[in-house]
This record gives structure tokens, C-alpha cells and sequence, in this order.
């Protein structure tokens, strides 16, 4: 479906927490003064048939993040690839009873966007993204196809609860939101084309996303995914807010506040395509930098 069939062989597990050391350990930019970090991919998929794709773990567990996704010598018609924001990344335990107890199975969320979409008629709908839930992946199926997950589940079928259907301990998609055209994003003289995300938890006295204060008490254990066409948080320019997307308790499975998550990130490059492009977190949720265990 959305992801690929081929591990890219450069992000191997070494190469991951390599990658994440030097994340960890990167400078900030004294004259940015949003004093954001972030890294790159620019990969050239020499294969005309297979997708490729890679995962990529840091080390860093939040509660949410702002976070800007850049793509690269974009024009009306590219179509290179999927890049995507992992967030509540976590070991999976009990869902309806079904316990997994040995280590190394993952749930997690899942922002994928996508510079110019291309429909199953190859008609080209511009900027889009999705967003899903992950459960019971085993670590190394982190590489694969759909991350090895099932069949999916979406919002229109009986199946939409972060319970229901979940009866066994095998890898299982949750759709929150199908793909989805973004209005509002254009390409840049630099041939760029940027989006920037606002996830954040809901839960009493909470700190987090810029609004907030429009989320009743009554929406405590949800998350949030506000995406805009530029930073939320300058005072240099005005951010508009292009979509957002609740995702209910029913969804997250929590009801206050979640503890700290993992945050990664992953894409995928088409065939005979190049992706080049950028993930900088703000580190402005940050409430600890853990070292994943």
C-alpha cells in the first residue's frame, strides 16, 4: 500500500544508532532562532520496479513535538516519495487481553506525507498525508512492506477503536485518517516544499499545542496533529493552520496523560526517483532525553 518492499540497506541497525548518536549530539545553529535540529536523506532508487524504504529510531522520548518536513526540487509533477514523523513509539503490551510479553513488538503513530500524490488512475492530487496506528510490530519487520502489518482498518469500516478487532497478537494497521489532499502548501523559489506538524497529548493542566485551550477536559487521552504551512510558533510570520486531526481515547487507548514515547522517522523513495529532503524536531515537548533502551 502506502509503503514500500525493499529494506534500504544504508540504514541498517548499526547505521540507526549511529545516525541517532550524532542526532543527539548535534550543534545548534546560533543565528536560527527557532534552534531546531534535524537531518537529511538524499537517495537515488536505482530500482525501476521496487520501492524502497528505510526506518529510522532516535533517541529521544517526548510526549509530542513540533516538527518541519522539508522536501526537496519538487515540482508540480514529482512524485519521489513518502516521508514521515513516528511519534508514541512504545513496547506493545496487553490489547483486549492478548498480552505480548517477550521484548522487541512495537505500537506506534504513524504522519506519512507525500509531495504529489499519484491516485490509483496515476491522476496527480498534489500534497497529501495520512496518518495510522501501528500495533505489534516486531522490530524487525521495521524495514518491510506496511511494516509487516495486516489488512487495514479504516475510519468507515465497524472495526475504528483501538480495541476492537485487535484479538490476537499479530501486526495490525489502524487508519486515524486516510490519505488526504493538503491545500494551502505551495512550492517554494527554492523549489521546497515544507509542512510543519504540531502533535501534542491532551490531559489536565496540560502545557502542550499552540491551541490548546480549544480542547475540552472531556478529550483528555487524545492526541492532536495540527499541520501548518509554516512554523507555529514564530512571531516573524503567520502560520495557517491548513488541517487537524483529534485522534480520540478510542484510538490511543489512553485516558490522561501518556507516559514518554519514542519518536523516529521513515520514508520511501519510488522507483527510478530521487528523495531529497529534511526532518527537524524543535525539541520544544522535550520533558527528558532518554537513551533508548
Amino acid at each position: 500500500m502506502k509503503l514500500s518492499k525493499k529494506i534500504l540497506a544504508a540504514f541498517s541497525v548499526a547505521a540507526m544508532l549511529v545516525t541517532a548518536a550524532l542526532f543527539v549530539g548535534c550543534k545548534e545553529e546560533e543565528d536560527d532562532e527557532d534552534a531546531i535540529k534535524g537531518w537529511t536523506v538524499d537517495y537515488t532508487n536505482s530500482s525501476s520496479t521496487d520501492i524502497y524504504r528505510a526506518f529510522e529510531s532516535t533517541s529521544f522520548k517526548h510526549l509530542g513535538e513540533i516538527v518541519k518536513i522539508t522536501f526537496n526540487n519538487q515540482d508540480s509533477a514529482s512524485h519521489d516519495g513518502v516521508m514521515g514523523f513516528i511519534w508514541d513509539m512504545r513496547q506493545s503490551k496487553s490489547v483486549t487481553g492478548a498480552a505480548i510479553t517477550e521484548e522487541g513488538y512495537r505500537n506506534f503513530f504513524v504522519f506519512g506525507f507525500n509531495g504529489c500524490g499519484v491516485t490509483s488512475n496515476n491522476e496527480k492530487v498534489g500534497p497529501r498525508y495520512y496518518i495510522s496506528k501501528y500495533f505489534n510490530i516486531p522490530e524487525g519487520k521495521l524495514n518491510e512492506d506496511n511494516f509487516g502489518a495486516m489488512k487495514n482498518t479504516t475510519d468507515a469500516d465497524t472495526v475504528d477503536s483501538h480495541a476492537a478487532g485487535i484479538t490476537e497478537t499479530a501486526p495490525k494497521e489502524l487508519v486515524v485518517r486516510n490519505w488526504k489532499k493538503l491545500d494551502g502548501l505551495s512550492i517554494a523559489e527554492d523549489k521546497t516544499l515544507t509542512v510543519w506538524l504540531d502533535v501534542y497529548p491532551v490531559y489536565e493542566n496540560s502545557k502542550y499545542g499552540v491551541d490548546i485551550a480549544n480542547h475540552s477536559s472531556d478529550d483528555a487521552g487524545s492526541y492532536v496533529v495540527d499541520i501548518y504551512d509554516n512554523d507555529p510558533r514564530s512571531t516573524k510570520v503567520t502560520a495557517t493552520k491548513l488541517d487537524s486531526v483529534k485522534i480520540g481515547t478510542d484510538k490511543t487507548g489512553y485516558t490522561a496523560k501518556p507516559s514518554q514515547g519514542l519518536l523516529a522517522k521513515y520514508f520511501n523513495v519510488q522507483p527510478s526517483k530521487t528523495l531529497s529532503g529534511s526532518w527537524n524536531f524543535a525539541k520544544d515537548y522535550a520533558e527528558a532525553e532518554v537513551v533508548e533502551e
